[in-house]
């Protein structure tokens, strides 16, 4: 929030901001596999929210940002934005690749990561091999 807050004041007045997360874990496949990285970091100390790691999204997230940020909203909705890797290591590599997993690699080891991130892809692997998960997500149209 403080990083949206200090860019507000540079936009012109009125102009249009956008923010966008994770929609409810049941409409998006790919909470099943971040809950992965959860629990292999928390198995190192107790569980807690800190930037960059992955947690379930509450119904009003994007509505306190914007307000803490002192955007008023002007709009919101949901949009399909499923992911689709060629294969389970394509996927596990592009997975691992966002950071919300460094937090269970220095937990553990990478390649007890790796392999439990394969594992719960499988429920999402097609009959070719590729992997396709199907998530929703939330927007809230602001203005500053």
């Amino acid at each position: 929030v403080p990083a949206l807050r200090s860019a507000v004041p540079l936009a012109v007045r009125g102009a249009a901001v956008v923010l966008t997360g994770w929609g409810p874990p049941e409409r998006c496949a790919t909470a099943a596999v971040l809950q992965v990285a959860a629990r292999l970091a928390d198995t190192a100390r107790p569980p807690r929210t800190e930037p960059g790691r992955w947690r379930p999204t509450l119904r009003d997230d994007l509505e306190d940002v914007a307000a803490r940020a002192g955007l008023k909203p002007d709009g919101s909705g949901r949009v399909s934005c499923p992911f689709g890797y060629a294969d389970v290591g394509s996927a596990v590599r592009g997975l691992l690749s966002t950071g919300l997993f460094d937090a269970a690699v220095r937990a553990t080891d990478r390649s007890q990561v790796e392999k439990e991130v394969a594992e719960a892809l499988h429920p999402y692997q097609r009959e070719d091999g590729t992997v396709w998960m199907p998530n929703v997500f939330r927007y809230l149209v602001c203005v500053t």
